[in-house]
């Protein structure tokens, strides 16, 4: 995909069940591992995100059959490659289906766990990284007061931003040379600790004589 083609959409991924299959920090390690190395065997994937080939490979192969991953070509067995079905996913945790919303809450909790602990891990060891690599990498923080409208346009026009660079974890060709895998997390909540009140529900009317 060229800079100058559109971006496509994101997968929406609405099945409980997909979305509980992927609810597990070994499958997110895997995703993560083939969005940095492209392809990877089952022995290959064990040996990044730990465990053996057997459970790699089971692991990847519960990932395919709901389409977050795809054999790649060439090798047999365990010995072929996997690649990424889809590079990025949207989750809705206020679908108006109950199973999808828990079940994406659930996906969420997994994955804030894991920037939560990357997060940790980069600020204990900062110093070890080259300097542009540091003066790229920080954190903002903004208060806005926007309209729910508003808010979403913000973040849909972030996300925009962020799907520029789609190409590069699905075709790691696509890299220019001296690039650095950097996380961008967008996160967006009501400043308020406490909703509004629920509106008092309107008195019955006595029935007429």
């Amino acid at each position: 995909m060229s800079r100058s083609e559109p971006n496509p959409p994101l997968r929406s991924v609405r099945d409980p069940r997909s979305l509980r299959a992927l609810a597990h920090p070994a499958r997110i390690a895997l995703l993560e591992a083939l969005a940095l190395h492209g392809t990877l065997t089952a022995t290959e994937a064990a040996e990044i995100i730990g465990g053996n080939a057997s459970n790699a490979s089971y692991h990847l192969r519960t990932l395919g059959s709901h389409g977050y991953v795809a054999q790649a070509e060439g090798g047999v067995g365990r010995e072929r490659p996997w690649r990424l079905g889809a590079a990025g996913m949207s989750i809705d945790e206020n679908d108006e289906d109950p199973n999808v919303a828990e079940a994406a809450r659930a996906l969420s909790d997994v994955f804030s766990e894991r920037w939560a602990e990357r997060r940790r891990r980069y600020h204990v060891a900062r110093d070890q990284y080259p300097e542009a690599v540091r003066r790229a990498a920080g954190e903002g923080q903004a208060l806005l007061f926007v309209t729910p409208e508003e808010m979403t346009q913000v973040k849909d026009e972030i996300v925009a931003i962020l799907l520029r660079y789609q190409d590069r974890v699905e075709d790691p060709a696509a890299r220019p040379e001296g690039t650095v895998p950097f996380e961008v997390v967008v996160s967006n909540v009501p400043f308020a600790l406490e909703p509004e009140p629920a509106p008092e529900p309107a008195p019955k009317r006595a029935p007429e004589d």
